[in-house]
């Protein structure tokens, strides 16, 4: 008799490759979870065309709040100075439009590679915490915001000549998002088609051990500050549009949270050494599910929302610290 052999059907590399990415990014069952929930409770409101206008909209903001920082948190360190960045970067636009007209919007994307070199070297060189370095340098540039408003004596820093950066020109996708796609394509490319990413998560990981690899361990600490400076001033122009071609005058802690928060809940430890900014973009996505979904349920008090999101990054920070330990022991 001959033997019947069996042999077990072939997964195609494409469905393997599916299963991975979701295994290793659980952000992705979290955004389809809350897409399912939201649109059998609140079907109307959520799936309407106006809302995920809104939802596209709010995502390119907080993803711009947090794709730049991630870098500088895989390092294991922190960077606050993304909201400096934003608020007297749309100040600077402001003083000089007069002098270099439609140019003046390069002003952010330089302006915050010069921030990030200069907290890269002083973090370096100094030792100062890069939380407290960075901290203090928000508050320094937020109160340079409010000294220009006040001096000037106009109630907002607006440039109406960028209001043409307000019109999308591709019907549904909000003109923030499209200006958003330059700091994402670029986020992406430093983090997987160089060794930048590579390099700035084996410091996280063991900062040791990569001296010993033969990294410069100092030399790209710098860089990844330089990089979420730069990104972080690149994405502050889709913030501007979507703020009215204005700059934020007051400084509003909770701003800090939404960037933080989009980093955490996509699965990028503050520990550092592990993540990137592809988990920031779908931390963001998940932040702006539940902020919308939220305020689209009846009986939700608004002003709760903010109470709901602060226990909402309390519980991700417990798991990612848990799932960091379990991958450092395994």
């Amino acid at each position: 008799m001959k033997r019947v052999e069996k042999t077990m059907p072939r997964v195609s590399p494409n469905m393997v490759a599916v299963w991975r990415l979701f295994k290793t990014n659980p952000a992705i069952w979290t955004i389809l979870g809350l897409v399912v929930i939201f649109s059998a409770i609140v079907p109307e409101r959520f799936l309407s065309t106006s809302n995920l206008v809104a939802i596209l909209r709010s995502f390119a903001v907080t993803a711009m709040l947090a794709v730049g920082p991630t870098f500088v948190i895989l390092l294991g360190s922190i960077d606050l100075s993304f909201m400096g960045i934003w608020m007297f970067g749309g100040a600077l636009v402001w003083l000089l439009y007069p002098y270099l007209g439609l140019a003046s919007i390069l002003v952010y994307p330089i302006f915050g590679l010069l921030v990030g070199l200069f907290n890269g070297v002083v973090h370096v060189k100094a030792r100062i915490p890069s939380f407290i370095l960075t901290l203090a340098v928000t508050a320094v540039f937020a109160f340079l915001t409010t000294y220009v408003r006040n001096v000037s004596g106009v109630l907002t820093l607006i440039v109406p000549a960028y209001g043409f950066l307000r019109e999308s020109p591709i019907p549904y996708l909000p003109s923030p998002f499209l200006l958003s796609l330059p700091a994402i394509a670029l986020a992406l490319f430093l983090m997987f088609f160089t060794k930048i990413g590579t390099y700035l998560c084996a410091i996280g990981s063991n900062e040791e051990g990569a001296k010993l690899a033969g990294i410069n361990v100092e030399k790209y600490k710098v860089v990844g500050f330089m990089i979420s400076g730069f990104l972080t001033g690149l994405g502050s122009i889709a913030i501007f549009v979507h703020l009215g071609n204005q700059t934020r005058v007051d400084f509003d802690p909770s701003e800090l949270i939404r960037g933080l928060a989009a980093i955490v809940l996509g699965g990028t430890p503050l520990a550092g050494g592990m993540g990137g900014p592809h988990r920031s973009l779908l931390g963001a996505l998940i932040y702006v599910l539940i902020f919308n979904g939220l305020f689209l349920l009846p009986g939700v008090d608004p002003n709760h929302l903010k109470l709901y999101i602060g226990a909402l990054l309390l519980g991700a920070v417990v798991i990612a610290s848990k799932a960091l330990k379990g991958a450092l022991i395994t």
